[in-house]
């Protein structure tokens, strides 16, 4: 990361630009949720802190609908607990939610 700007460079040197984040904590498990925008277009980035570890997973938005419509559908299916998936496509329950 770029101390100075505080702008994470990607390997190939592009910038990615904040736009919107979120940060949860689920269990012993941090969750940042964070809609970042390059030169590639606009994407969303989620990394797990856990243990001292860390994992990213990358969507880009043109997936992100399809993406909640899995997680609908997973919700629906009777994998999660009841009113884990609210109608609004929001997760509620044990989660705790922070906006920066």
């Amino acid at each position: 990361m770029d101390q100075k700007k505080g702008v994470r460079m990607r390997k190939d040197n592009s910038k990615s630009r904040i736009l919107s984040t979120d940060k949860l904590h689920i269990e012993s498990k941090t969750l940042f949720l964070d809609l970042k925008e390059n030169a590639g277009g606009r994407f969303l980035q989620i990394a797990e802190l856990s243990n001292a570890r860390r994992s990213t997973i990358v969507i880009p938005l043109s997936g992100f609908e399809e993406f909640m419509a899995s997680l609908q559908k997973i919700a629906e299916a009777g994998c999660l607990p009841e009113g884990t998936m609210t109608t609004e496509g929001g997760v509620a329950g044990g989660a705790v939610s922070e906006e920066f």
